[in-house]
């Protein structure tokens, strides 16, 4: 059999050379009988028992394969005719086709079908620095660093000028806090390409993080001057300007950066925190809201306008943004006790209690709120819980002198005058020159009849702060006790001029004047100061009428709380917060131009308070 087959291949290995009609049929027919034959033989390969017939069958099917290859139909030129024409993949181009599956999978942010794609570019092209600084982007972006550094770096091995390689092993070492490795393969990077201006700019990230802040300003400008258009350096530019304190540069930078991309939310904010800081309000409010708009879960950016409206007296708007703050983290210490302190300028005290009581719930160590909760209580006359919260505080910070005063003052209230003395000096030892704390002990003294301690005490409070009105007033009096009329009548005409409308002052002046024989001028301050008296009350009355009115506006029953505001305008015609209020109940109804007239009203009676922008 194997001699047949051998004689095959002989005779078609002697038609290669020839080519005519009658020889191709009878190639053809040799061709088919090899076929026929190498299907016999397979079938008896399958069958076969002994090791001796299956090396046969083995060898037979090796000729029989090989005779059909030699009978391949001849071209009329002599050589194999060819089979259509069809491309043929070169290990270069097959490398270079999987590359660019790859760079497109990068595009499609595909990472891993670029990753799959660049390996397989490798297999065939190994030594591709292209290919490895291809896998190592997409294994950047899939978070796999190490891997990333291990493809950058072999890329630079190939390609020891690869600018592109030193340049994206530097963002790897960044993302793993290597900013010394960083700084050194961005120097690279720029050494072998000086005018790239994304290098410049990450360069001069990476100092700015370093607090290299004029390096880096170096390093941004240059990438400006190589791309003019280049947003993000003008931005980064302006960011290391506002640390800087060079409002100006910083402002001009970040309008660049807005100017060129619009869309740029963190430009938008650091230009309105450039803006506040030159005092500019209307520009800074515009950009906040601009980066609040564009980034609206960005709990930080409606903190920021919050604040920004709080401290230009749009309380409404204010709340509003804290309201957003607190919606998307209602856990936010902060955002609870700038609520609570908008709350407490509207004349709500108890929302601020609410408020500030969240705060210290999302976080127990907040000094600020701590403190502001205690003010609060301390307003409401609520000295236990008063006293309770600054004990804690003082715990929290043994250092804080406010703390130590304000808890001297609600010991005094509750009428512990040897507690309330205890952390009064507490707090003057911590700060010499607080007149408050002065001030409150200088009283203590004076209801305990012990006056030279008293007087010494208040001459200390005005020399820490010569226009604190109280002091003068109440050294005024204790002088007075103590014979120097003419030393009294100083003091109090010194409180009187700071504040016209201090009832007691007035009273105390009247005292004097009798004293020293003047009855006209004393019964004029007699009536004067029982009028501020009667002002005075009418105002307490109203503080609680629009308390109480403003908790029922929170509820939603708008017809009470305006009922307890106009209640408090009967009683204080200017008192600022219940027209206020109003304002805001009225604004509810939908009655939007009587609103503005209150408004309006609150705020020529209190400049603090500024009606909301949407009624403007």
């Amino acid at each position: 059999m194997s001699k047949r087959i051998a004689s095959l291949v002989a005779l078609a290995s002697w038609y290669r050379g020839k080519w005519h009609s009658r020889w191709h049929v009878t190639l053809s027919a040799a061709k088919r009988l090899c076929i026929s034959l190498l299907r016999r033989n397979a079938g008896m390969l399958r069958s076969a028992q002994h090791d001796s017939v299956r090396l046969a069958c083995v060898t037979y099917l090796g000729y029989a394969t090989l005779a059909i290859a030699i009978t391949a139909p001849l071209g009329a030129t002599g050589q194999a005719k060819p089979d259509k024409p069809r491309a043929t993949a070169t290990p270069s181009r097959l490398s270079e086709a999987h590359y660019q599956r790859g760079i497109a999978a990068l595009a499609r942010s595909e990472s891993q079908t670029a990753i799959h794609e660049f390996l397989m570019a490798l297999r065939v092209a190994p030594k591709s620095p292209e290919g490895h600084n291809g896998l190592g982007q997409a294994y950047f972006l899939t978070g796999q660093f190490d891997k990333a550094a291990i493809q950058y770096r072999k890329a630079i091995a190939l390609k020891a000028d690869f600018a592109e390689a030193y340049y994206n092993l530097g963002r790897v070492l960044e993302a793993r806090k290597d900013e010394d490795g960083a700084i050194q393969v961005y120097q690279r990077a720029l050494e072998v390409r000086p005018d790239w201006a994304e290098a410049h700019d990450a360069l001069g990230n990476v100092l700015g993080h370093r607090g290299n802040l004029l390096g880096a300003s170096a390093q941004f400008s240059l990438a400006i001057q190589d791309k003019p258009e280049f947003a993000a350096a003008h931005y980064h530019l302006g960011l290391a300007n506002w640390f800087l304190k060079n409002c100006d540069g910083a402002s001009a930078e970040l309008e660049a950066a807005t100017r060129l991309d619009s869309k740029l939310a963190d430009a938008h904010y650091y230009l309105g925190l450039s803006y506040d800081r030159q005092r500019k309000p209307d520009l800074a409010i515009e950009q906040l809201g601009t980066a609040a708009n564009l980034a609206p879960q960005n709990v930080l950016y409606h903190k920021t306008l919050g604040l920004t409206y709080q401290q230009q007296g749009y309380l409404v708007d204010a709340t509003a943004e804290f309201r957003q703050a607190l919606k998307l983290d209602p856990g936010d210490s902060d955002a609870h006790n700038d609520l609570g302190l908008v709350f407490l300028a509207q004349g709500d005290g108890d929302g601020a209690l609410t408020e500030f009581r969240a705060a210290i719930a999302a976080d127990p160590k907040s000094i600020s709120a701590r403190n502001n909760l205690g003010l609060a209580l301390l307003q409401k006359a609520q000295w236990e819980e008063a006293i309770r919260e600054y004990r804690a505080l003082v715990e929290l910070e043994p250092n804080d002198a406010e703390a130590f005063y304000n808890l001297g003052v609600a010991l005094k209230q509750k009428e512990d005058f040897e507690g309330a003395v205890e952390s009064l000096e507490k707090a003057i030892r911590i700060v010499p020159s607080l007149a408050e704390a002065h001030y409150t002990l200088g009283v203590i003294y004076w209801q305990q009849g012990k006056l030279d301690e008293a007087a010494a005490e208040f001459r200390a409070a005005i020399h820490a702060r010569p226009d604190y009105e109280q002091a003068h007033s109440i050294l005024g009096s204790v002088l007075r006790q103590e014979g120097d009329l003419d030393g009294a009548l100083t003091e109090l005409g010194h409180a009187i001029e700071l504040d016209p409308a201090d009832a007691g002052a007035h009273q105390a002046l009247g005292m004097t004047l009798r004293m020293k024989g003047d009855q006209g001028r004393a019964t004029e301050e007699f009536k004067k100061s029982e009028a501020l008296n009667k002002t005075l009350m009418s105002t307490q009355a109203a503080t609680l009428a629009t308390n109480t009115g403003a908790k029922q506006l929170r509820a939603g029953d708008i017809e009470g709380s305006m009922a307890r505001f106009q209640e408090a305008l009967k009683l204080a015609p200017d008192f600022a917060p219940a027209h206020y209020q109003l304002g805001l109940a009225l604004l509810e109804k939908g009655r939007h131009e009587e609103a503005r007239a209150e408004f309006e009203k609150a705020h020529q009676l209190d400049l603090r308070l500024r009606p909301p922008l949407a009624v403007h």
